[in-house]
């Protein structure tokens, strides 16, 4: 099971990363006490579980790959301005943006180490029905091309996007560390690989802090 959570956060709750502690919403120790909880549930519920944990990728480069995109953006909603509707902290103008992209970033941050953190306890815990893998999100979104975003909101990931995320998801999933944190590359035609006899499910890899 593949669980990725936390970008919708970023968006609207950017400056929840200053508040160092209490279960305040979107905070950092609200967000691992919810993805907690969620894992418990699944470990609880689904028995001879995998699940590989996505780390939370930076949202704010969705501001550079979209602020240039011209009719791509206004296309279908054309008297719509996107950056004021999907991600208020990482589409604002001026020195204001960009402030608020940086908390953005610092909260992502956040994010990953409370995630890295979940992932050791798992290993800690040594539950043989269920284990936590860690997948980076090494994500060079202001990379890649406009089409990886839908023309419809400008924002969200468009089909080739996600057909290219799920493919580097899958490809990664029994490889080591060094190559579980290589950067999703944006490729041209989408590649799987097969898995092999020797490949396993790496439960037990060491993570340094992100």
């Amino acid at each position: 099971m593949s669980f990725q959570i936390g970008s919708n956060d970023l968006c609207t709750l950017c400056l929840a990363g200053e508040i160092p502690r209490g279960p305040i919403p979107g905070s950092p120790t609200a967000f691992e006490a919810d993805v907690l909880e969620a894992l418990e549930y699944i470990r609880n519920h689904i028995p001879n579980t995998v699940v590989n944990l996505l780390g939370v990728f930076q949202v704010s480069a969705i501001y550079n790959l979209t602020r240039h995109a011209g009719e791509y953006c206004s296309r279908n909603l054309p008297t719509l301005p996107h950056y004021t509707i999907e991600c208020t902290c990482a589409m604002s103008d001026g020195p204001v943006g960009d402030w608020y992209r940086s908390e953005m970033d610092k909260l992502q941050e956040k994010y990953n180490q409370r995630l890295l953190k979940i992932v050791r306890h798992y290993q800690e815990l040594d539950d043989p029905s269920f284990a936590v893998l860690w997948q980076p999100a090494v994500i060079p979104l202001s990379e890649y091309p406009i089409i990886a975003v839908s023309d419809v909101d400008c924002f969200h990931p468009s089909t080739a996007n996600h057909q290219r995320i799920a493919a580097g998801i899958w490809n990664r999933l029994t490889l080591d560390a060094a190559e579980r944190r290589k950067d999703f590359a944006w490729e041209e035609a989408v590649m799987l690989r097969c898995l092999e006899d020797d490949d396993r499910l790496q439960t037990r890899t060491e993570w340094e802090d992100e």
